[in-house]
C-alpha cells in the first residue's frame, strides 16, 4: 500500500484502520508512506502504529511534494522491494475503506486476468467521487467516471485514490511523470497504460468512502472575485498552467492543449 501524507493525522489514521484490520490472514500488506514535513503528529502516529498485515515503512520528505512528487518517492521505494510483493495499491489517505474491499480488488484483478483495477469511491452522500474514467472525446481532454459493474468495463484512464495494480505492471510503467506537481500525474499514468495496451478495468463495487474536492472555495467558485480565483487556479491544488498544457499536449495535441490552455481565463473572466 502507497501512500503520501501532510499533516492529515486522523484521516491518515482512518485510512489506514479501515483498510488493514480486517485483511485475513493470507494477505500480507505492507505500508509504504511517505511524509512531506508534517507537524501535526502524522509521523509519530506512523512510527507507533500497529499493522497487523505487516510493516509500516515511513520515509520522510523534506519540501513540500504535494500528491505527485510524495507518490513518487513512495513508488520508488516500492520498486526497489519489487520481489516481496504481488500487487502494489496506491491510494489517497482520505479514503475510508468499506469492509473487505482490498480482497475484492484483488479477485476482481485475478477473475479477468487484468493488469489493474480501479477502485471506486463515494461522496458520503453516496455519489460517486472517484474511480475509472473514459474518455469523453477523442480530440479534447473530457472525461467522466465509469460506475462500479458486476461485468467488467475498460477503463482510459482513473483516479490514483484506489488502484490495485500488479507488480509487473507496476516495474513495467515506471514512475509518475515528474512534470507534475499535485494532480493530473494519475490521469496521465493511466493513459500510458491504455496507451501500452495493458488491461485496466472498474471495480465491481464501491472500495470506500472520499469525498470530492468541493467547488466552493476553489478556482471554479464563481462567488469569489476574479483575483481570487486566478491565485487558487495557479496553485498546487487548482489547475496550473504549465501541468495543464503539458499533460494536455503529451496526451492529445498542440492545438488541444492550446484551446484547454485558454479556456478556464476565459471562465473567470466571464465569471462563469
Amino acid at each position: 500500500m502507497l501512500l503520501t501524507c501532510h499533516n492529515r493525522r486522523e484521516k491518515t489514521k482512518r485510512c489506514l484502520d479501515t483498510l488493514l484490520t480486517d485483511l485475513g490472514p493470507e494477505i500480507r500488506a505492507d505500508v509504504i508512506a511517505a511524509d512531506s514535513d508534517s507537524d501535526d503528529g502524522t509521523p509519530d502516529m506512523l512510527k507507533e502504529y500497529k499493522n497487523p498485515a505487516g510493516k509500516i515503512i515511513l520515509i520522510h520528505v523534506s519540501g513540500k511534494l504535494f500528491w505527485n512528487g510524495g507518490m513518487r518517492v513512495a513508488m520508488s521505494h516500492a520498486a526497489k522491494r519489487r520481489k516481496l510483493y504481488d500487487y502494489v495499491l496506491l491510494v489517497n489517505d482520505d479514503v475510508e475503506f468499506y469492509p473487505g474491499a482490498l480482497e475484492a480488488l484483488i479477485k476482481r484483478l485475478e477473475d479477468i486476468k487484468a493488469d489493474a483495477v480501479a477502485g471506486s469511491t463515494v461522496w458520503h452522500d453516496g455519489r460517486q467521487s472517484y474511480g475509472g474514467v473514459k474518455k469523453s472525446s477523442k480530440y479534447l481532454a473530457r472525461f467522466e467516471l465509469i460506475p462500479p459493474s458486476e461485468e467488467p468495463v475498460l477503463c482510459d484512464t482513473f483516479n490514483c485514490n484506489c488502484l490495485l495494480v500488479t507488480m509487473e505492471c507496476f516495474i513495467a510503467m515506471g514512475n509518475l511523470d515528474r512534470r507534475y506537481v499535485h494532480s493530473m500525474g494519475d490521469y496521465d499514468y493511466g493513459l500510458r497504460m491504455k496507451a501500452k495496451g495493458r488491461i485496466v478495468v472498474n471495480a465491481a463495487a464501491h472500495s470506500g468512502v472520499c469525498d470530492d474536492n468541493d467547488v466552493k472555495g476553489s478556482w471554479r467558485d464563481t462567488g469569489l472575485t476574479r483575483t481570487e480565483r486566478l491565485k487558487k487556479k495557479e496553485s498546487p491544488g487548482g489547475l496550473p498552467a504549465a501541468d495543464w498544457f503539458h499533460f494536455v499536449h503529451k496526451n492529445y495535441s498542440l492545438p488541444a492543449a492550446l484551446y484547454h490552455s485558454v479556456t478556464p481565463y476565459v471562465r473567470i473572466l466571464l465569471g462563469k
